[in-house]
């Protein structure tokens, strides 16, 4: 019954799909990475990485139009005034928020340095992967790999809806 049940829960998982249908893995890496990753809750380190991304870059637009905005107004105004300090609350509430949904998310398997860690913009999801992998150098190279498959994926995806051609 166990092999049943262990192949339904690999049939949901997109991670395990991924490793089952890869040719760059032997049958035996193949096995190890889908007996280790079902119990380690893979998909959902993608997932928390998948949300960073996104929050990542809505942030960004704030980020851009916040500092400048506040620099030009204190330069222009010649003072340090709430309008100057509104993108450092803004940055440090973000930062904060960030770290406490993947705390939350992630629960014992990551520490709150290792959370705010993974909070920083744009590098937080590589730390991530690299404090949940550290010990299995087999599980973090087919988690990278699998991530670049699902960049290429959401890019086509992307490209599909403007109508432009897919990238290989």
């Amino acid at each position: 019954m166990k092999d049943f049940d262990e192949h339904c829960e690999c049939a949901r998982d997109n991670f395990c799909n991924f490793v089952q249908n890869n040719k760059k893995y032997t049958t035996d890496e193949a096995n190890y990475l889908i007996e280790h990753s079902l119990g380690r809750g893979v998909s959902k380190i993608f997932r928390v990485g998948y949300v960073l991304i996104v929050w990542s870059f809505v942030a960004v637009w704030i980020d851009n139009l916040l500092i400048p905005g506040a620099i030009g107004y204190s330069i222009f105004h010649g003072k340090i005034s709430w309008a100057t300090a509104t993108p450092i609350f803004f940055l440090v509430g973000n930062a904060t928020l960030k770290a406490l949904f993947i705390k939350w998310r992630m629960g014992k398997k990551i520490s709150v340095f290792g959370a705010y860690l993974s909070a920083v913009p744009y590098i937080g999801f590589a730390f991530l992967l690299k404090t949940q992998f550290k010990t299995d150098k087999l599980l973090y190279v087919a988690a990278k790999d699998y991530f670049l498959y699902q960049k290429t994926v959401v890019k086509n995806a992307v490209r599909g809806f403007l109508g432009m051609k897919e990238v290989a």
